[in-house]
């Protein structure tokens, strides 16, 4: 497996997995048993995105177009 995102927001890598998990492809997010430990460890980049390396292409592709905005919702998708 290989990292396509690394952050620190359990919500935003919990978004992207639901996103990646969407379009059929198979996530591991790692190190959300970090959470409860954040006061004794560095707060940055403990999230990371797993998912298969035939599948690094279109996870990339997709997370870059949420980074975009691409992906937000407007009054009629609501």
């Amino acid at each position: 497996m290989i990292s396509v995102f690394r952050g620190s927001n359990y919500i935003e890598a919990q978004l992207l997995k639901g996103l990646l998990e969407q379009r059929g492809i198979s996530v591991h997010l790692q190190g959300a048993l970090l959470q409860g430990r954040v006061g004794e460890l560095p707060a940055i980049g403990h999230l990371s995105l797993m998912v298969d390396e035939a599948d690094r292409v279109a996870a990339e592709r997709l997370i870059a177009a949420y980074e975009r905005g691409e992906l937000a919702l407007d009054d009629e998708d609501e």
